[in-house]
């Protein structure tokens, strides 16, 4: 039972209508210079991280139950707060410079101070944790707060990695460690991943700590990757910037990743990849990733290994460069029976030929059917909402390719930002993308009911295109 323990606290303040758990900082951990928290009155300590756009940003963590009250102070001038996602309708006051409200269920909140969301308050309010486990239990590798420079993790069938609040994971490579990748695809050395399962079952990672990968170079270490592993949980942690993949399964069954955080500054940042898995659900996360943000993929061709009957719902996702759901390329075996419904899509800024808010991206020959996208909002977006595409690029490896057919999308609302295009695009005569229902979709207050209205590029390689 490996226990890892250093100095720190948890804060508890209860009162007959709520409880609240603070979490405190490591001794050595600078405070953001722009926001304060404080829940009913309790002090939050706040974090920095580095993001693409402007920041750094700020985040803060706590739990509850019951009704609180927040007090968030930036720490410059205040005209104007955004409190996001809309959708939750979260209403605020200013006073003397500060913002109040009231929260009274589990969320994952931005904030943005006078319009800018360059550096922006995230702020996590996780339910209060049951059920944590016994540091000493000998199937439970325990994190205490405090800050732990730790290179990989192995854990086997039957455990429980646990971080607990107010612990930081800070990855390193060790001295004299041998990469398992000399020179990747952009010549980086690759190292093991961080924390790897193969053919283990009853896996848990979980707790309310940080995993800071900022301190290794750009490809070294993949946070997570389950191979050939059932019934796997992780659940509540914050991920910082990693350098490749974060959340990562191949070949897994019965997989719920479950209020997870990540902030990820750096390219190919993939935020949850489901390749080759089935049985698979994902809820209440926040990403804001520079690559794909929530993705579904199978990278190896197998008849045996489709993706299939994955739920991703009650997301929210920024989406800094590439796609925010979706199949994103890497499409050699069949992927049926997803959907992605429910999220909040808060800022989009992707901008390659290929990215967008929702996409099915077919680059080989497995082909996709009933794949649903319902009830998404987006609340800013730059440049492409839906991409539909099959076709050939430098991701893909066979020489055949495959359909796309029986696609729904319900119920996309766009709010703000630009009037986005949106794409339709098939490959020939015999890989064509085809029966798309698209059933409410609003832009800007306008209710798209065909091609044109909606802005979309479309080649002769579709059918069966139905607006409702």
């Amino acid at each position: 039972m490996p226990v890892f323990a250093l100095a720190g606290a948890v804060c508890n303040a209860e009162n007959a209508e709520s409880k609240i758990v603070t979490h405190e900082a490591p001794a050595a951990e600078k405070a953001s210079p722009d926001y304060s928290v404080e829940v009913n009155g309790k002090s939050v300590f706040v974090y920095t991280v580095p993001t693409l756009r402007g920041g750094p940003a700020s985040f803060a963590y706590f739990d509850f139950q019951g009704t609180v009250k927040i007090k968030v102070l930036s720490l410059n001038k205040t005209d104007s707060v955004k409190i996001l996602p809309a959708s939750f309708g979260i209403k605020h006051e200013l006073k003397d410079g500060s913002c109040e409200f009231f929260l009274s269920k589990p969320a994952n909140l931005t904030i943005e101070i006078n319009g800018s969301y360059e550096r922006a308050l995230h702020l996590f309010a996780n339910p209060i944790e049951k059920d944590a486990p016994n540091p000493d239990d000998p199937d439970v590798i325990y994190f205490g707060p405090g800050i732990h420079e730790i290179t990989t993790l192995s854990p086997k069938s039957n455990q429980t990695v646990y971080i607990s609040g107010g612990a930081i994971l800070r990855l390193k490579i060790l001295e004299g460690e041998k990469p398992v990748q000399g020179k990747n695809w952009k010549g980086n050395k690759v190292y093991k991943t961080f924390m790897e399962t193969r053919g283990v079952q009853n896996v848990k990672v979980r707790g309310r700590g940080i995993i800071d990968m900022g301190f290794l170079p750009w490809h070294a270490r993949t946070a997570m990757w389950f191979e050939k592993s059932k019934d796997v949980l992780v659940e509540g942690i914050i991920i910082l910037d990693a350098p490749a993949w974060v959340v990562a399964m191949h070949n897994s069954t019965n997989v719920t990743v479950r209020n997870i955080k990540q902030i990820c500054q750096r390219e190919n940042s993939d935020g949850i990849d489901i390749c080759n898995s089935q049985d698979v659900l994902v809820e209440d996360c926040f990403l804001r990733n520079n690559d794909d943000e929530i993705c579904v993929k199978t990278t190896t061709a197998s008849p045996d290994l489709e993706s299939k009957n994955i739920i991703v719902r009650n997301c929210v996702i920024w989406n800094e460069r590439a796609r925010g759901l979706g199949i994103t390329s890497e499409t050699r075996a069949n992927i049926v029976d997803v959907t992605f419904q429910d999220c909040d899509i808060i800022h989009d800024f992707s901008n390659g030929y290929d990215c967008s808010s929702l996409a099915i991206l077919v680059s080989d020959s497995g082909s996709m059917s009933n794949i649903r996208f319902e009830n998404i909002r987006i609340e800013d977006i730059k440049n492409t909402l839906i991409n539909c595409w099959i076709g050939a690029d430098m991701w893909g490896k066979d020489n055949k390719r495959g359909n796309i057919k029986g696609v729904v999308f319900k119920d996309i609302i766009v709010t703000g930002g630009k009037f986005p295009v949106s794409k339709i695009t098939g490959f020939d005569e015999n890989h064509l993308v085809e029966d798309m229902t698209i059933d409410n979709l609003n832009i800007q207050g306008k209710k798209i009911n065909d091609l044109e209205s909606g802005k979309f590029k479309i080649n002769q390689f579709m059918k069966d295109i139905q607006f409702k």
